[in-house]
């Protein structure tokens, strides 16, 4: 039952997308996923400024051809499917800009882009594949911060820095067994909120 609510939940995110007209979905899913289109982008090497006009080509060619992507639980997930257009559309501004620079600034950026084709873009989907886990990670623990107690909260967040757990109950002024297990409840809630988001969205 779980995996029919599951797989109900994703078929009806991608149905609103589908719908067009529903500005509110837009807007929604530009919230969701630009910055891991952005991530993505900035990941491959690509500077901000070309990496923000990017970006924006991509979420207009998504609102163009999001029909096209078909939902089948067994093969493809969408941000493997953003990860494409992502690809394509650096191609397509790398070789419509390249026309407007001359000189020496030519080769050079002649030679940015060929290192990006060539070692860059054919790892598009390992590449796309780690920034979906920070993207989504990032995502969940905005989303259940505010449900955890303060305390809670900075373990977490000391964890993740790698502090060790002697040294978060001293600067917490707690016992190294709570740390343990406030550790274990918010790992719990972050592993099923990052399940539940991965569902909905990836």
């Amino acid at each position: 039952m779980v995996e029919e609510n599951q797989y109900q939940t994703r078929v009806t995110l991608l149905a609103k997308l589908k719908k067009t007209e529903n500005d509110e979905a837009w807007l929604e899913f530009e919230d969701i996923y630009r910055g891991f289109i952005l991530s993505l982008i900035l990941r491959m090497g690509i500077n901000r400024d070309d990496a923000e006009d990017i970006s924006q080509a991509v979420l207009t060619k998504v609102w163009q051809k999001i029909e096209d992507f078909e939902y089948n639980q067994n093969k493809g997930k969408f941000h493997n499917w953003l990860a494409a257009m992502t690809r394509n559309t650096v191609k397509d501004f790398f070789r419509t800009k390249k026309n407007f620079i001359t000189g020496r600034d030519s080769v050079e950026y002649q030679e940015h882009y060929h290192d990006i084709e060539e070692h860059v873009l054919p790892d598009i989907e390992n590449l796309a594949r780690e920034e979906w886990v920070l993207h989504i990670t990032n995502l969940a623990w905005d989303n259940i911060k505010d449900d955890i107690y303060e305390t809670k909260r900075e373990v977490f967040k000391m964890v993740s820095r790698e502090v060790p757990n002697k040294d978060i109950a001293k600067q917490l002024g707690i016992s190294e067994a709570s740390v343990r297990v406030y550790k274990a409840e918010v790992f719990e809630k972050m592993r099923k909120e990052i399940t539940r988001l991965n569902q909905e969205l990836g």
